[in-house]
């Protein structure tokens, strides 16, 4: 790890890569070699995993290569995103796509077999009987795997109860499930994160609902996906809910890019500034140093946080359908 800027000043500890908790998870969406070169050399020592998107299908061959190349020389693992593998999947190449991935270098790969909901009682049964399949054949090419439950949108869905309620019990049986198949992590959707608990994290009953989820099947096997999708501040606001809820340890994952390592690292450690809805400062460690006479509390990431009432309920009335 290089030797940071002023590193005589104290910063909230952290784990060190190759963590096993505290991951950081970005996209790549088609970034040219150079600029994710200076990304790295920036930053390297924040970003765990990158997953290439469908964009990336578009890049030559031979630029893919050298990115795989350049990342895994900065120790950061190289996954693909589930569309990549449901396009496979729906071509009937399956197989070769997980080989090939191997072979070219790739560490991880999200297995996708019901990316478009399989039609009728025996499509969705040979879609969950592939997925066991590929799971298998993936850990066996010595490819980590990732799950993830909640869909974008409500219909189907089991991971929702409707207007911004979860349905815990299934969603727990669902993580469950695909750890038992052979799963590392299994990532939330982080639409379904969104409605339950708002663009802030002001809404509290769906806090208490993936805290449920997530006392029940244990945080270091969840990634909470922070899309890349959703606004700027609103992926501020749910890093900094995730931190202030499951502390600095916690995994975030998502497509945002990979300059965004500096802001997750910085919410992590309590040192920036978040929006929202708070009557208190989002600076949690410089507040806790202050509060503790220059020695931040242990779990520093506790400290008072008071959201404004108005505003909270201003929102929870809006709840979607």
């Amino acid at each position: 790890m290089k030797r940071r800027f002023l590193d005589f000043v104290e910063l909230a500890p952290r784990s060190q890569k190759p963590r096993a908790t505290g991951l950081s998870t970005f996209g790549d969406r088609g970034y040219p070699l150079e600029w994710i070169r200076g990304m790295l050399d920036a930053y390297g020592d924040y970003i765990d995993i990158v997953k290439f998107t469908p964009t990336c299908l578009l890049v030559p061959w031979g630029d893919i290569e050298k990115k795989v190349q350049l990342y895994r020389s900065h120790d950061v693992g190289v996954g693909t995103d589930d569309p990549i593998f449901a396009i496979a999947y729906f071509q009937g190449k399956a197989e070769p796509l997980l080989r090939t991935l191997r072979e070219v270098g790739f560490t991880h790969v999200q297995v996708d077999t019901r990316h478009v909901e399989p039609q009728g009682a025996d499509a969705a049964k040979r879609a969950d009987e592939d997925e066991q399949r590929y799971l298998a054949l993936a850990k066996e090419l010595g490819l980590k795997v990732t799950g993830e439950i909640g869909k974008k949108w409500p219909k189907g869905d089991r991971m929702r109860a409707g207007k911004g309620a979860l349905n815990v019990e299934a969603s727990v049986s669902d993580i469950r499930q695909l750890l038992a198949r052979g799963c590392e992590h299994v990532y939330l959707e982080s639409r379904v994160i969104r409605d339950a608990i708002g663009d802030y994290g002001e809404r509290e009953e769906g806090t208490r609902q993936i805290s449920e989820i997530v006392a029940a099947v244990g945080i270091e096997n969840l990634f909470i996906e922070i899309s890349g999708q959703i606004p700027f501040d609103t992926r501020q606001c749910h890093r900094f809910w995730a931190v202030r809820n499951f502390g600095p340890e916690v995994n975030m994952g998502g497509g945002g890019s990979i300059e965004e390592a500096r802001y997750v690292e910085a919410i992590r450690r309590g040192i920036t500034f978040v929006g929202g809805p708070g009557r208190t400062s989002s600076k949690l460690w410089i507040k806790s140093l202050a509060n503790h006479g220059g020695k931040a509390a242990r779990e520093w990431w506790k400290e008072e946080y008071e959201i404004d009432p108005s505003f909270t309920s201003a929102k929870t009335n809006s709840l979607p359908e």
